[in-house]
């Protein structure tokens, strides 16, 4: 016989009433990822790094207030051949001081038939040091009206031929890389044919040095060059060269060992 009718439990009962069932949670939809980044942007080396000098700096900013005008642009620059190709990256457009950009030239080089199957294994031969400052500095502007190139370099201490002096190779590899840049812009993909440079005085590592070049003239697919390159401050003429490249057939493939440097 059940003798709880009176006691204290039953009157809590009955003055609140019989204990609900706890109310049933919804599931909730399990939370969403976020949504994957994409690639990094490929590093653009021709900005100033912590390896450039005061003077470098210095420099740049002057040649970069140029652009500003509209008749001067910044070439970026990568170190990777592919970065520089029509859609490998979507930064394939020259950059004024503003950001706003201009119509690229033509690049140099595209990518060959037998190229290695994965891009990243190369590197540009002026961007393969590692290290800021170390190698190659430079960047370089481009004026399509006047087909001339500037190019501010500093040598870094990986470049040394005799002690504390640039090695007669890396300036002549600086060289054919303004030149060849400039031969591009005014007639697309090309190849060096000929060299001639004339050394005049030595430059030291870590000196600024600027590059002036100019297309001369263009008969049928060759492309006539020169240039000189002289201390950033302009007092002293280090050396003098012309070039001749061959602008390549777009109608017949070329072999991976002539897709230029």
């Amino acid at each position: 016989m059940w003798r709880g009718g009176g006691g204290p439990a039953w009157r809590a009962l009955a003055a609140g009433g019989w204990p609900r069932a706890p109310a049933r949670r919804r599931p909730q939809p399990p939370a969403r990822a976020p949504p994957a980044a994409g690639p990094e942007p490929p590093r653009d080396y021709a900005v100033p790094n912590a390896g450039w000098s005061g003077a470098m700096r210095h420099h740049y900013g002057r040649l970069l207030g140029m652009t500003a005008a509209g008749a001067w642009a910044r070439l970026p620059s990568y170190r990777n051949t592919r970065h520089h190709l029509p859609g490998g990256c979507s930064r394939g457009r020259r950059h004024g001081a503003r950001g706003a950009s201009v119509p690229a030239p033509p690049d140099r080089a595209a990518v060959p038939a037998g190229a290695p199957a994965t891009p990243g294994d190369t590197r540009l031969f002026l961007r393969a040091i590692e290290g800021d400052g170390r190698g190659f500095e430079y960047a370089m502007f481009f004026n399509a009206a006047e087909r001339r190139l500037l190019c501010l370099f500093q040598p870094g201490p990986y470049l040394e031929g005799h002690p504390g002096l640039t090695h007669g190779g890396a300036i002549a590899t600086v060289i054919d890389s303004a030149l060849g840049t400039c031969a591009v812009a005014v007639a697309g993909r090309v190849m060096t044919a000929n060299l001639s440079i004339d050394y005049l005085a030595p430059i030291p590592l870590g000196a600024v040095m600027l590059v002036d070049g100019r297309a001369e003239r263009l008969e049928g697919r060759k492309v006539f060059l020169s240039c000189h390159i002289q201390s950033a401050g302009g007092d002293t003429l280090h050396a003098r060269a012309t070039g001749l490249f061959i602008r390549l057939d777009p109608t017949k493939q070329q072999p991976q060992e002539d897709s230029g440097p």
